[in-house]
């Protein structure tokens, strides 16, 4: 299997799961979105190239009041040189770009990196928490625009999301993946 099949199908597999809890759902690339453009800076010229732009998110969610609060990253590979890059990159996200339409990221993003579930299960179990927890140990949370960060094989992303919601205080979420 291609390298972007198996992306394709850990995207499908992540909105089938999340989409039907969400009103403001993004994906890059799907339903005329195109991409999602994350920015190191708050005010993006128009019809100028921005100079900072440092990511392309694959999907977003977006609250009620349709803020930035959520990123999930799916990951083909599962080595955690690749997967932990998307840390820095959201630690200083200021906006994100979306077509025309531009989002301030005005409180702190939750980020969830999911991987494809790995045939030596009991290896990346232990392997996942360890790393999470140093790369938690060296972050400053407090002056970061990344709120609290995860990750998890995609057959434990529906209780990963719960306690990712229920730790960052977003209990009315935390219910749909119980």
């Amino acid at each position: 299997m291609t390298e972007s099949k198996a992306h394709e199908e850990l995207v499908n597999e992540i909105k089938k799961t999340i989409s039907p809890h969400f009103s403001f759902l993004l994906i890059e690339d799907e339903n005329a979105i195109g991409k999602i453009q994350i920015f190191d800076e708050k005010v993006l010229r128009e019809r100028k190239q921005n100079r900072f732009k440092i990511a392309e998110a694959d999907i977003m969610v977006l609250d009620d009041k349709e803020n930035p609060f959520l990123v999930i990253e799916p990951e083909t590979s599962s080595s955690p040189k690749t997967f932990g890059r998307s840390i820095p990159v959201y630690a200083v996200a200021q906006s994100v770009k979306v077509g025309n339409k531009k989002y301030l990221i005005e409180s702190p993003l939750l980020l969830l990196v999911v991987i494809p579930k790995q045939k030596n299960d009991s290896q990346k179990d232990k392997q996942l928490p360890d790393l999470e927890r140093k790369l938690k140990e060296t972050i400053d949370f407090g002056r970061s625009n990344l709120r609290d960060f995860a990750f998890c094989q995609i057959s434990d992303l529906r209780p990963t999301l719960k306690w990712l919601f229920e730790s960052n205080g977003y209990d009315k979420y935390a219910c749909y993946f119980g």
